[in-house]
């Protein structure tokens, strides 16, 4: 299993009742993040696993709780990113 997995299904799972994958709700779940709520991953493996998984062929959106499309996720996840300050292509 890849590293990156476990880190994303916690950031995808904070987002299930989420209407929308917008710049808000990446600031609320950065704000989950930096405080630590889903894990005390330092902040350059949590940058690298996000990178991973947007960098990864495999689909993102693996369960049926899961209401957000793959490329919906996708861009979230790049925002995520952007957010921590490393940029999309980091």
């Amino acid at each position: 299993m890849d590293e990156w997995r476990g880190f994303i299904t916690k950031v995808l799972y904070c987002t299930q009742f989420s209407p929308r994958l917008d710049e808000g709700e990446a600031a609320r779940v950065n704000a989950l993040i930096a405080k630590g709520v889903l894990g005390d991953d330092p902040p350059a493996r949590r940058t690298r696993m996000l990178t991973e998984a947007l960098r990864s062929p495999e689909r993102l959106t693996d369960g049926d709780w899961q209401p957000h499309g793959e490329p919906e996720v996708r861009a979230f996840l790049a925002a995520l990113l952007t957010g921590l300050g490393a940029g999309p292509s980091a």
